[in-house]
């Protein structure tokens, strides 16, 4: 029995061996079978040889940057496998290179040492000396050689990934539903995020969920957190979030790269993210560790560019897809690359999508040159592989030892007959298809088509598959009360809440709806909880545990209370000041400690004010500090001028019941004095004199290329808000600025001529806080 992550999503695998081996009744196992494909020893390549071959005979349009591979199926015992490969080209002529084994024992990879020439046919003459160990009996036995041959491609032309995601420019999307929902939320207040990040909040579905009291317990417990990533386009673009289960914010940040895809969780423990880095040409899929430090970068082999919809985890292997460009159609390619990069499985459909086989509807392509559009790629439980294609309405479930394929189901070419309501079509753009333990596929289906129209509202669809009776049964969906249509994007996680709870359904809704809905896995669903606030893709719940290397975020600001908020607020009071701290991505804090010096060295012996932690950023406004200072008989140092006094603030968070976390850089706060008394140590305390409109800056937003900017030590430990101010009124006075960048290691001030309207080019970055001068003049 084997666990394995799929794409974040732990799921059961296990082989129909095993089954027999538990010895479930007969009648079961013959319920299982009817819906799994059980494949023994297959060799469909090389007159019935070889198990797989990379790339198939008589290929066209291959990679020229392609690895050549074959499998027998059986364990290899090494040898001489160099001498084993015979590789010309008509143009190349004899190529050279290098021969690897696979981490899989089985397959042989042939690395040519240059690439090969465009147009050239290849052929390859392999063997005889290959011999491979049987699994059964462990005897000895050698394979026959096989000669093959392919074409490699006439011009190289990369797909675009923008290009895939066109259609959502073109037409606009239905109207927002959410639109007429949105309303004041606490994260309005936020100054240390991004004043743009989204704001999540209970939409009324989970607000009525939220006072059911056969909610209070379903999934209440364990320490599951939502993963989520904003849609591809418009104004949650590049945003990925972590949440508690019950939507309170972990973790914010924001890529300069718009990929549709998900947020997945690596059998490292590791967080999967979309990104464009400064040394990267193409979209890469990154993992960070628990501090959120990238550490290892996944891409497509054989030159291919990633295309932004998933990535999958099993067994040390990663599934992904891919794009390229034939004859200016967009065609996916789906590999399976071991530990070592090696490709191990490659599938493409330009090679299985032909004639008659081939599923485009030409009449309802989204994009003129996207006819299939691929949206995921996963392992099932009995270790093949399920990929739908949005384009075309189908769902393709390929044997994972061959890459041939073993059925088709939906669209022009199913293999299948469906039963049950509302079933013409039965899905129709869906995303996140994938297999169940009991064999049931379960989609997001859309439900509608740019060009399709509105057949039905989108919907989570269970079906039961018979393979003796090439059967598709629907046995579960779940529709959302409010009837939305969503024709982008959208996923589902089956979620396993033990301990006798019943089962739940996580579902993200895609472009148009909830950000993310709970609902109990039963005959009659009924909604756990509903967060808004994110046009978001596809869900994920998951175990997290969060830290950083960076210090917690504090800032003062004069425009986040109160009538301080509006453009000609007052910001005479105390009331109308306040604190903000947070830290972004830390799992674990229960209460906040806030201390008070007279200089930049403030001791850490004694709090202030402790307070329990209430949400992922804390307020606190200057007249409570000057309340608590009052209280404890704090002592103000004036400035030599008696006019004014400056205090400096630091906070700490509090892991568990007393572990103290890294503590804040210390703030400055410049304080007014008057009706000093000097014999007594005694004076009236009011605000700065200069607002601090902390909605017009944004806090650790940089741009892409910034991220390759050297670090100058440990840079300032105070945080100078006034120095961002007059960074932010260089960019005023500026013919020229439209955004201006104050780095807090040296103090520079850098202004900058692009505005970046749709934030492209903008990458979440510590110790950079930025700001745009229209906002400036509009405050003004």
């Amino acid at each position: 029995m084997v666990v394995f992550s799929a794409g974040g999503r732990y799921t059961l695998g296990i082989s129909l061996g095993m089954l027999c081996m538990l010895s479930p009744p007969a009648s079961a196992l013959e319920v299982i079978q009817k819906r799994f494909i059980v494949e023994g020893a297959v060799r469909p390549y090389g007159d019935g040889q070889y198990e797989y071959i990379h790339p198939r005979a008589d290929a066209l349009h291959v990679s020229e940057l392609t690895s050549i591979a074959i499998r027998e199926g059986e364990e290899v015992i090494p040898a001489d496998l160099y001498g084993l490969f015979n590789v010309t080209g008509q143009e190349s002529g004899l190529v050279k290179g290098t021969v690897v084994l696979a981490r899989d024992n089985k397959t042989v990879v042939f690395y040519a040492g240059r690439p090969f020439v465009e147009n050239e046919k290849v052929t390859v003459k392999f063997g005889p000396g290959l011999r491979v160990r049987r699994s059964e009996n462990f005897t000895e036995r050698e394979a026959g050689p096989y000669e093959w041959s392919f074409r490699i491609r006439t011009k190289y032309k990369a797909a675009s990934v923008p290009a895939k995601f066109d259609y959502l420019d073109r037409e606009s999307e239905q109207p927002d539903e959410q639109e007429g929902l949105k309303g004041p939320t606490p994260m309005d207040r936020y100054r240390t995020l991004p004043t743009w990040a989204a704001k999540l909040k209970p939409s009324p579905e989970g607000e009525k969920a939220a006072v059911d009291e056969r909610n209070d317990a379903t999934g209440a417990e364990g320490d599951l957190y939502f993963f989520g990533v904003g849609h591809a386009r418009g104004e949650h673009a590049g945003q990925h979030i972590i949440t508690t289960r019950d939507g309170v914010l972990v973790w914010w940040t924001h890529t300069s790269t718009f990929a549709a895809g998900v947020l997945g969780v690596a059998p490292t423990g590791h967080v999967a993210v979309w990104d464009t880095r400064p040394e990267d040409t193409s979209l890469k899929a990154y993992e960070l560790n628990s501090t959120y430090q990238a550490v290892a970068r996944h891409n497509p082999g054989h030159g291919y560019k990633l295309d932004g919809h998933s990535i999958f985890f099993d067994y040390g292997n990663t599934i992904l897809a891919a794009l390229t460009r034939t004859d200016g159609v967009i065609h996916n390619v789906v590999q399976v690359l071991d530990a070592d990069r090696n490709v191990v499985l490659e599938w493409r459909t330009i090679d299985d999508f032909v004639q008659e086989a081939d599923p485009v509807l030409m009449d309802l392509r989204e994009s003129p040159n996207d006819y299939y559009h691929i949206n995921n790629a996963q392992r099932t439980p009995d270790g093949n592989l399920i990929l739908s294609f949005h384009g075309c309405g189908l769902i393709v479930l390929l044997s994972g030892k061959t890459g041939k394929i073993l059925w088709r189901l939906g669209g022009k070419t199913s293999d299948f007959t469906f039963v049950g309501d509302d079933m013409d079509p039965p899905f129709f753009g869906q995303h996140d298809a994938h297999q169940l333990f009991n064999g049931n596929i379960i989609m997001y289906d859309n439900g509608r088509h740019v060009k399709h129209g509105s057949p039905r509202p989108s919907r989570v669809l269970e079906l039961q598959l018979d393979l003796d009776q090439m059967t598709a049964t629907k046995v579960w969906s779940f529709s959302h009360p409010s009837g939305l249509k969503s024709k982008c994007c959208g996923g589902l996680q089956m979620i396993d809440n033990g301990r006798g709870q019943p089962a739940t359904m996580l579902i993200g809704w895609g472009y148009t709806g909830p950000f993310f809905t709970e609902v109990t896995y039963e005959d009659n669903p009924r909604i756990v909880r509903e967060f808004e606030g994110l046009r978001g893709h596809r869900p994920l719940l998951h175990p997290w545990e969060g830290s950083s290397t960076e210090a917690p975020r504090l800032l003062l600001c004069s425009d986040a209370n109160g009538e301080a908020s509006t453009r000609n607020g007052s910001i005479d009071q105390l009331q109308d000041w306040t604190l903000h701290f947070s830290f972004n991505g830390v799992t674990g804090i229960n209460k906040w400690r806030l201390y008070v010096g007279t200089d930049r060295d403030v001791p850490l012996d004694k709090p202030l004010i402790e307070r329990d932690k209430t949400a992922f950023e804390e307020i606190i406004t200057l007249q409570e500090l000057v309340d608590a200072m009052a209280a404890e008989n704090f002592t103000v140092t004036p400035n030599s001028d008696t006019s004014s006094a400056d205090l400096y603030v630091r906070v700490v968070p509090v892991k568990g019941d007393d572990e103290l976390l890294r503590a804040s850089k210390t703030l400055e706060v410049p304080m007014i004095l008057s009706s000093y008394d000097e014999p007594g140590y005694a004076g009236v305390l009011s605000p700065p004199a200069t607002a601090v409109p902390c909605s017009c800056y944004q806090p650790d937003i940089g741009r892409r290329e910034h991220m390759d900017r050297p670090k100058s030590g440990a840079g300032s430990a105070v945080v100078d808000m006034a120095a961002v101010n007059e960074c932010a009124e260089l960019c005023m006075t500026s013919d020229t600025c439209e955004t201006f960048f104050f780095f807090e290691d040296t103090g520079e001030c850098e202004l900058d001529e692009t505005r970046d309207k749709k934030r492209g080019g903008l990458h979440s970055l510590k110790g950079v806080i930025s700001g745009r001068r229209n906002c400036l003049e509009d405050m003004r």
